[in-house]
């Protein structure tokens, strides 16, 4: 029969691994979301990449607790210059995309 450490450790695993499934999964939506978002904007998403960049616990509007993600990533018009955006998610649900004013 496991000791109560080894079903605590177990659990620990579980939701570890069941935590890096769903951020995985968000960021390719958001890889999808910002790569559509500049394509809109008429700029270009560079280095193909999104990054994780912040995770909370916040109430969705249901009252449920969900994880609250924060995606980073980078984009330019012309020339050399990088802006950054900011994609968030609460569960799975888009809740906010802001974009650094840049000039077209």
């Amino acid at each position: 029969m496991p000791s109560f450490i080894e079903l605590l450790l177990l659990c620990g695993v579980v939701m570890a691994a069941a935590f890096w499934w769903r951020t995985n999964e968000l960021k390719q939506i958001a890889y999808q979301v910002a790569r559509r978002r500049c394509d809109e904007s008429g700029v270009q998403f560079l280095d193909d990449s999104v990054v994780l960049s912040k995770v909370r616990l916040r109430r969705n509007d249901e009252g449920r607790i969900a994880l609250l993600c924060h995606f980073s990533f980078e984009f330019a018009t012309v020339g050399d210059m990088r802006y950054c955006g900011e994609l968030q998610f609460l569960g799975r649900r888009l809740s906010a995309v802001e974009m650094e004013p840049h000039k077209l």
